[in-house]
């Protein structure tokens, strides 16, 4: 019997996992409505793990300013998701 790796998630179920997973922490935190319209979805390969950025775009890359950041395995869909720079509702 060979030691073979799992077959990796489909991108479709990675994506609506990381998509649920956000909403849910979200909702614990205020977003300034002014961000709304322009909030964009970006994906990082690192390795075994998709990197799911909620994001506005600035006028370079580097101005970007990320919010939310979800990191899941690409075999078993766990992962975490990490809010950045906003407040928590009160």
């Amino acid at each position: 019997m060979r030691n073979e790796k799992p077959r990796p998630l489909s991108s479709e179920h990675l994506e609506e996992r990381a998509r649920t997973m956000t909403l849910k922490e979200l909702e614990r935190y205020a977003i300034p409505e002014e961000l709304r319209p322009d909030l964009t979805l970006g994906i990082q390969f690192e390795g075994d793990f998709r990197v799911y950025e909620l994001y506005v775009p600035g006028k370079r890359p580097s101005d970007a300013r990320v919010i939310s950041r979800a990191r899941l395995n690409i075999y078993s869909g766990e992962g975490v998701v990490e809010v950045i720079g906003l407040s928590l509702k009160s």
